[in-house]
C-alpha cells in the first residue's frame, strides 16, 4: 500500500487560513468586548473556530492516508475477467469528509458497469471516486476488468484530493504508482482461419528428426564401444554375465518455425491497419498452441520488439545517472534492445508456450526491421527439416526469393497471408493460404465486445475462441 508521502502534494490556490484572518477574529471578538455587543463575540468565535477547523484539516487530510490498487492476478488469458481492488486507509484519528480519486486506466480494458472519463486524444481513461473515510477506517471497493485487448497495459498514476469539510482549502496529491496487467493474445481453432485442424500444412515430406525417449525402455542388447554408462542396463548385466544395454523407443519430432510479419508501412490515410495486425498476432498464437498440443516444436521470430514498460530502458541514464552508469550509454542501449527482439528458437517444453504467448503479448507496431532480414539472419540456424510458416499481409519479390531459398534447403514453405484480398501472386513449391482481414478479426473479436451477443449457432463454427480450460495452460 502506498503513502501518499511517497507522491508529490501541492495545494491548489490561495488558502484563506493565512494570518491576517486570525488576527482580524481576534480583533473582531475585541471589538465585542469593548462595545459591549455579545453577537460580535460569537460571530468571532465561529470564525476562528471555523478557521481553525479549516487549517487543521487541511493541513493532516492527506497524512496517513495509504491508496492501494491490486489485481487478483496479473497475467490474462483473453476475454477473462480480473478483479481490481481499490483501498483507501485513512491512519488517524481525523476523519475525512471527503476524498477525491483519479485513476488513469488504459481505454482499451473496460470496466463492467462503470463509466470512466475518456482522456482527450488518449488511450487512457479516467476512474473517479469519491470516499468519505471515517478515522482509522480502510474501505475497499472492486471493479471487474474485462481483458479484451492484447498487450501489456498500465494502470496509473493516481491523483487523490482532499480538504477541509468547508471546501475552502484543497490539497493535491499524485501518486507514482504504476502498475502493469499482460493480456496474452486471443486463441481460436485453426478451422477459424480455414486451415485444416489435423494437417494444417499439407502431408511432411520434409525429413524427419528420430530422436531416442530414454523414459522409454523397449530391451537390451550388448554394449558397444561408446555407450554412456547411463545406458548400462545392470540387471541385465548381472543376469548375462556381459554387458549389456538399454534399447530406447524412437521418437519424431517436428519443427515448426513461426516468422512474423508487422507490416509498419501507412496507408492512404496514414495509418497503420491494427485489425491485421490482431489478427497475425492471434494466427501465430493459435497455431502455437496446436502446434506444442501435437507435441511440436515452435520456434518464434518477428521483425520488431516487444513492449516492455514494466522494465527500465536505459535510455538517457547518463543524463539522470551519469556516475553509477560505468557501462557505455549506446552499448547499455543496444543490450537493452537486443534482449527486447522476438527471436525464440525453437522448442516442444511447456515452457515455450507461455514464452511464445508472452512475446505475442508484448508485440508492438513499431521499430520494424524487413522481415526479409530476419529471414536472412535465421536461415542458417533453422533445424534440418523444420517447417517454415510466414504470417504477413505483404507479399513482395523480395520477400518470395528468400522463401525460395530456403525451399531449396529443404524447408516446407507455408504463407499465411492476412489480408482483406486474396494474395497477389503464387509461387511453385510454396503453399500461400488466405486467412482473411479485417471481417474476420471482426468475427473472432464479436462474442468478447459489448454490442454484440452472438447466439450459439454463430459461436458453434469458426468463430468459437479456445478458453482457458480447454488447452492454454500458462
Amino acid at each position: 500500500m502506498q503513502s501518499p508521502r511517497q507522491g508529490r502534494a501541492f495545494i491548489r490556490g490561495k488558502g484563506i487560513t493565512d494570518g491576517i484572518w486570525y488576527t482580524l477574529c481576534v480583533l473582531l471578538v475585541l471589538l465585542g468586548i469593548i462595545i459591549r455587543q455579545p453577537l460580535l463575540v460569537v460571530v468571532g468565535v465561529l470564525l476562528l473556530l471555523i478557521i481553525i477547523t479549516t487549517d487543521i484539516w487541511s493541513h493532516y487530510c492527506l497524512i496517513d492516508l495509504r491508496y492501494q490498487r491490486k489485481f487478483s492476478q496479473k497475467r490474462v488469458l483473453f476475454g477473462e475477467d480480473v478483479t481490481m481492488s481499490i483501498t483507501v486507509e485513512n491512519g488517524k484519528i481525523l476523519p475525512l469528509p471527503w476524498l477525491e480519486v483519479e485513476d488513469l486506466l488504459p481505454r482499451s480494458l473496460p470496466l463492467k458497469e462503470q463509466e470512466l472519463r475518456s482522456a482527450p486524444l488518449s488511450n487512457l481513461a479516467m476512474l473517479e471516486c469519491l470516499f468519505s473515510p471515517r478515522w482509522y477506517e480502510r474501505v475497499t471497493r472492486n471493479y471487474t476488468v474485462r481483458c479484451i485487448q492484447r498487450g501489456i497495459h498500465t494502470f496509473g498514476p493516481t491523483k487523490l484530493h482532499s480538504g477541509d469539510a468547508f471546501g475552502f482549502i484543497t490539497q493535491d496529491q499524485e501518486l507514482n504508482n504504476h502498475q502493469y496487467l499482460l493480456v496474452y493474445p486471443l486463441v481460436v481453432p485453426l478451422d477459424s482461419f480455414g486451415l485444416p485442424a489435423r494437417h494444417p500444412f499439407g502431408d511432411y515430406r520434409a525429413p524427419r528428426r528420430l530422436l531416442e525417449d530414454p523414459s522409454r525402455i523397449i530391451g537390451v542388447r550388448d554394449y558397444r564401444y561408446g555407450d554412456s554408462m547411463r545406458r548400462v542396463h545392470w540387471k541385465a548385466t548381472a543376469r548375462s554375465m556381459q554387458m549389456q544395454s538399454k534399447v530406447y523407443d524412437a521418437t519424431t519430432t517436428f519443427t515448426l518455425e513461426l516468422f512474423l510479419n508487422i507490416d509498419t508501412r501507412a496507408d492512404a490515410y496514414y495509418a497503420i491497419h491494427p485489425e491485421l495486425q490482431e489478427l497475425a498476432i492471434c494466427v501465430a498464437a493459435s497455431l502455437t498452441n496446436w502446434a506444442l498440443d501435437n507435441s511440436y516444436a515452435v520456434g518464434l521470430y518477428a521483425n520488431t520488439i516487444m513492449n516492455m514498460p514494466d522494465e527500465e530502458l536505459a535510455i538517457g541514464r547518463r543524463y539522470i545517472e551519469p556516475q553509477k552508469s560505468e557501462v557505455e550509454p549506446e552499448a547499455e542501449l543496444a543490450q537493452q534492445l537486443n534482449r527486447r527482439r522476438i527471436r525464440l528458437p525453437a522448442s516442444s517444453s511447456e515452457e515455450q508456450r507461455k514464452n511464445v504467448m508472452e512475446m505475442l503479448a508484448r508485440v508492438q507496431g513499431y521499430f520494424g526491421a524487413p522481415i526479409e532480414e530476419v529471414l536472412q539472419a535465421e536461415s542458417s540456424r533453422l533445424p534440418n527439416g523444420a517447417t517454415v510458416v510466414l504470417i504477413t499481409s505483404t507479399l513482395g519479390d523480395r520477400m518470395l526469393d528468400r522463401l525460395v531459398q530456403l525451399r531449396r534447403r529443404g524447408h516446407a514453405i507455408s504463407v499465411l497471408f492476412i489480408n482483406d484480398t486474396p494474395p497477389p501472386q503464387r509461387v511453385a513449391g510454396i503453399s500461400i493460404h488466405h486467412v482473411g482481414g479485417e471481417e474476420l478479426w471482426q468475427r473472432l473479436l464479436a462474442p468478447y465486445t459489448e454490442t454484440a451477443t452472438p447466439n450459439a449457432d454463430e459461436l458453434s463454427g469458426d468463430a468459437r475462441p479456445i478458453r482457458a480450460e480447454q488447452s492454454l495452460s500458462l
